[in-house]
């Protein structure tokens, strides 16, 4: 059976498949290759519990450098770190990985989650184990399901229950998996589930298991490990965020939410975009389909392109129309190239001041 999965695999790779469990349904023909499992409620409670959170690593993202230093440190270097994978399909062995590869799989949490103002989060350790159940489940059938089945090779309840509230990937794991989360591809997902749990305030921490090496690559990212207070900042948690952001890191869908326990609605949200004071097109994709964490509007705009080694280029962006604390929100977003010497765009007191973001609020 597993190697029938192995070659059921090989004619897809290296598309990867990915799949989350994110809440309330979804609607929308589905990628061969992307696709979102049945959804389910979340259903807990925005509530704090006891559950160490680590420290935020902040970067300041009108400081470009700091930004490229946050890229090529803390970003790049994580996809090196070797698996080490202890475990195999044959005798159903779950494993584990080298402690390295879980830190660079939360290296790659955490810069995404530093570069929107979030707290870091941290490993939920004594979730790592059934994660580890659900990715070798995947792998060994091939297949990415929330409720697998108790014939699938490989079951175990304890897979089954990380399965049923993680984010999980198949054809890449730990870092990889991390990155393709947030880029969310697939026209089911257009509503950046993975992303949101991803950036989700008031998760503090996650399980997370991984294989490969010598099975197909699995993920399973464990979201359900309970909450924390939500941090008093930032005001808003969007991707891409807004100051300096490295360009590979722009991907189609772009998303806002507001970090707050208030009701926030964008159902009758409105979102415009201009570079230089010229328009650009751009389509909402998502205004209310809430349940995965925070209420998110999402975006998709039209003739965005980046010309690697090519000066910055700053795009404003105006959220208007917002039922909730904050009515509005203006913020520019400014891609470049992290390869690009920033002498030669801006001199360092330009780059530390910034444009900054305001905002609407309710009276």
């Amino acid at each position: 059976r597993a190697e029938a999965a192995m070659n059921q695999l090989k004619t897809i790779l290296p598309l990867i498949l990915l799949i989350s469990l994110l809440g309330v349904g979804n609607t929308g023909a589905e990628d061969p290759w992307v696709y979102l499992g049945e959804p389910t409620q979340q259903l807990f409670t925005e509530a704090p519990e006891t559950i160490y959170q680590s420290k935020s690593v902040s970067v300041d993202n009108w400081s470009r450098s700091a930004v490229v230093s946050l890229y090529n440190d803390q970003y790049l270097p994580a996809f090196g770190v070797p698996m080490n994978w202890t475990g195999s399909v044959a005798g159903c062995n779950a494993g584990a990985t080298s402690q390295a590869y879980i830190d660079a799989t939360f290296d790659v949490i955490n810069f995404f989650r530093e570069m929107v103002g979030l707290p870091d989060a941290s490993n939920a350790a004594a979730s790592n184990g059934i994660c580890q159940e659900a990715a070798l489940i995947m792998s060994a059938n091939g297949a990415l399901n929330h409720t697998p089945p108790s014939h699938w090779t490989c079951y175990t309840s304890g897979g089954y229950t990380a399965a049923y509230r993680s984010n999980l990937a198949l054809g890449t794991a730990g870092p990889g998996a991390m990155a393709l989360y947030m880029y969310d591809p697939g026209s089911t997902n257009y509503f950046v589930g993975h992303r949101r749990w991803v950036l989700c305030p008031y998760k503090g921490s996650f399980g997370t298991g991984s294989v490969g090496e010598t099975t197909a690559a699995a993920n399973s990212l464990y979201w359900d490990t309970g909450t924390v207070s939500r941090p008093a900042t930032p005001v808003v948690v969007s991707w891409p965020p807004e100051g300096y952001v490295p360009y590979q890191l722009i991907y189609p869908r772009w998303s806002f939410s507001l970090n707050t326990s208030s009701s926030v609605s964008f159902a009758s949200a409105t979102v415009t975009m201009s570079e230089g004071g010229s328009p650009i097109s751009l389509s909402v994709v998502s205004r209310t389909n809430n349940g995965y964490c925070d209420n998110t509007i999402v975006w998709e705009p039209s003739g965005i392109t980046f010309t690697p080694g090519g000066p910055d280029r700053t795009f404003t962006v105006t959220v208007s129309n917002i039922s909730g604390p904050v009515t509005s929100m203006t913020y520019d977003v400014v891609l470049m190239d992290p390869a690009v010497d920033t002498d030669l765009i801006f001199d360092d007191g330009f780059e530390s001041g910034g444009f900054g973001a305001w905002w609407d609020v309710v009276p």
